[in-house]
């Protein structure tokens, strides 16, 4: 089976400068996602897709693979990940000649991983031949029960439904389903099934719960995110 991790990073980002490559630990963030890739048996290659020379080399030095500098029309702020990972993977079919079973979507902007968790990920979906893809999730603190749309001087429910016959948005919160978030910790692909037929989930998700007492686990995407990093750092 040929497994190979994808780190998607590019150079710009409007909510910290430079974000991928910002000093965490006196190393740049994006290495501390190649260390951890690294100490993964499993993974057999690991990818850094980005649009920035500096990220390149950074990022070879620390021993992830850049053959190619991505295309701007693919590394703006509104570049969706299924376009940055359609042309990964279209390069990967004519360069290397032969298919990946699974892609590890790996953020650059979560740096702290475990690696028995990134295994346990990879073992679920390696046995699971009905699931196309694998998602890490963690329980939210906030309800869309809860949330409200504003339509000119009119709020409107954005979930408009009933739980045991009652308004959802009027019921305690007790009594309204959990519900979870997508996180960045790890995602991971069959491409047969997925990208190659325009989706970054196919059909069948496995739901991989992400357990939130690990208060390092952080998505560094604006000042405030890196500033609970770094308090969690070095509290």
């Amino acid at each position: 089976m040929n497994i190979v991790a994808l780190i998607p990073a590019r150079g710009g980002s409007k909510g910290i400068k430079n974000k991928n490559i910002i000093n965490i630990l006196g190393k740049p963030l994006i290495s501390h996602t190649i260390i951890s890739a690294k100490k993964i048996k499993q993974i057999d290659e690991i990818y850094v897709s980005t649009d920035s020379p500096k990220i390149k080399k950074i990022s070879e030095k620390f021993g992830a693979k850049v053959p190619f500098l991505r295309p701007k029309k693919y590394s703006t702020d509104n570049s969706e990940d299924l376009e940055v990972f359609k042309h990964f993977y279209k390069w990967y079919l004519k360069k290397e000649k032969k298919k990946i079973d699974l892609i590890i979507h790996l953020r650059a902007t979560s740096p702290f991983r475990k690696v028995e968790i990134i295994n346990k990920a990879i073992n679920i979906i390696k046995r699971d031949i009905n699931v196309s893809s694998l998602r890490s999730f963690q329980r939210s603190p906030f309800s869309p029960f809860k949330m409200w749309e504003r339509k000119n001087n009119l709020a409107t429910p954005f979930v408009n439904k009933k739980i045991n016959g009652k308004e959802a948005h009027s019921q305690g919160r007790q009594l309204l389903p959990d519900v979870f978030c997508h996180t960045p910790y790890i995602d991971i692909i069959k491409p047969d099934l997925t990208i190659n037929r325009g989706s970054m989930v196919g059909e069948k998700t496995y739901f991989f719960l992400i357990d939130k007492k690990n208060d390092r686990f952080i998505d560094i995407d604006t000042k405030d995110d890196l500033i609970r990093l770094k308090k969690s750092i070095y509290k």
